[in-house]
């Protein structure tokens, strides 16, 4: 049994030991089935009776906030995963919270009310070619319209095109935005240009990807080695459940040079241990998340592969597996989990094609990046006064739970389309 401390601040706020993944204490009904399996595995002892108490106080406040997180209503208070303190780089291991701060706590995520100025926000992401960062792009301009910001979002066509991504966050410094929202392509190739923005009083905050980044202000993201490993939990015990003594798996993380990728594969690994037979990661393919490059990389597994039990990995993967795997003639023999979930792939779990995927909650991220922009440039300070960190719980929704998550408070709605630039309000 793991030894761990924990400390109430208060009926909602929580401290616990930083090597325990503790996402699935709130934001759905597999929190009642699973808790006794995770808190036999990770938890000391006395950890039940406060996790009890914690989940009746969160369990109310977390529906409400997922059904209208993509409506102009308040969606807040939402639980969240949150580090305070200061931010030494020294300390920051990829794919975790950085040991200088304090944390996790649990609390309530509560938006700001108002802007103390109609800033103009630099928004940067790696792309709007698939629909998880349409979702990014959602959340990002309805909490801007709510607080009557401005805009201006560019992408940069990829993983591969770094150095696009930091001509596009100078050319947005000439612009003269008040503060950055940056999904970055890379975890540590843009360190020197956020270290440039930030010496000039231009705070930069990270969103969904994970950096190195020493002057960063701030970040806004959920960890994908959280994510990975609640995947590769989600195996193991679907596993042990359909009768496997042994399991063969082939994985695909996403881009080599993203960070999230790696770190989804670390988690995934780890969570492994669970499972009681052997197993055997029979390929490990990288690639960008285009459908294209997906593909390709899953037919040269097939080619290369006679037999494996799961398909593993990122959501595009996972999306273009299916029809591959049904013209090999083998689609029935294989179960496909993904690391994180997109709205193709919210459709194919609940067709049953895909089996299940931790979902990192883009929306909420996105506002939640946006809320803290906005607390920054309003003479708040990161790790003081807000979270130098947070990001919210990460629910796996599977074929048996997908009705308690609504597509709209995942994703947005069906037929939004991105939005590039918005004008402050006036």
């Amino acid at each position: 049994m793991v030894q761990c401390e924990a400390e109430i601040d208060s009926v909602s706020s929580v401290v616990l030991a930083d090597n325990v993944p503790i996402s699935y204490l709130v934001m759905s009904r597999q929190v009642c089935s699973l808790m006794s399996l995770r808190l036999n595995r990770l938890f000391c002892f006395a950890m039940p009776l406060l996790f009890v108490s914690f989940f009746t106080v969160t369990i109310g406040f977390s529906f409400a906030g997922f059904a209208v997180a993509s409506s102009d209503q308040q969606w807040w208070p939402i639980p969240v995963k949150s580090y305070y303190g200061k931010y030494y780089v020294a300390k920051k291991s990829p794919g975790k919270a950085c040991t200088s701060l304090k944390g996790p706590k649990l609390e309530e995520w509560n938006a700001p009310l108002k802007a103390n100025f109609p800033y103009l926000i630099g928004v940067l992401v790696p792309h709007v070619k698939d629909s998880y960062w349409v979702a990014v792009n959602y959340g990002i301009i309805q909490e801007a319209r709510r607080l009557g910001l401005g805009v201006k979002l560019l992408e940069a066509g990829g993983y591969d095109n770094q150095d696009r991504q930091i001509e596009q966050i100078r050319k947005l410094s000439r612009a003269g935005v008040d503060g950055f929202i940056l999904g970055s392509v890379s975890y540590n190739g843009l360190d020197d240009i956020i270290s440039t923005v930030s010496t000039t009083g231009v705070p930069v905050v990270e969103m969904i990807n994970d950096v190195h980044a020493p002057q960063v202000s701030a970040k806004a993201l959920v960890s994908f080695y959280d994510m990975g490993y609640y995947a590769g939990e989600f195996l193991a015990e679907h596993a042990e459940r359909t009768g496997h003594d042994s399991i063969r798996i082939a994985f695909f993380p996403g881009p080599k040079s993203s960070g999230w990728a790696s770190d989804t594969l670390n988690g995934f690994r780890d969570a492994l241990q669970y499972f009681p037979g052997s197993i055997d990661i029979v390929s490990v393919k990288w690639g960008d998340t285009s459908p294209v490059r997906q593909s390709r990389l899953v037919r040269e597994l097939v080619a290369e592969q006679s037999k494996f039990d799961y398909l593993v990995g990122n959501a595009v993967a996972a999306e273009v597996a299916p029809d591959i795997l049904e013209q090999a003639g083998i689609k029935e023999k294989v179960g496909i989990v993904s690391t994180y979930i997109v709205p193709a792939l919210y459709d194919m779990i609940a067709k049953g094609e895909v089996l299940a995927s931790p979902a990192d909650l883009t929306i909420f991220q996105a506002r939640m990046a946006v809320d803290i922009i906005v607390r920054i440039l309003n003479g708040e300070k990161p790790g003081r006064d807000l979270p130098f960190r947070a990001g919210p719980f990460i629910p796996t929704v599977t074929t048996d739970n997908i009705a308690s998550y609504p597509y709209e408070g995942l994703f947005g709605p069906r037929d939004y389309k991105p939005v590039f630039e918005l004008s402050p309000e006036k």
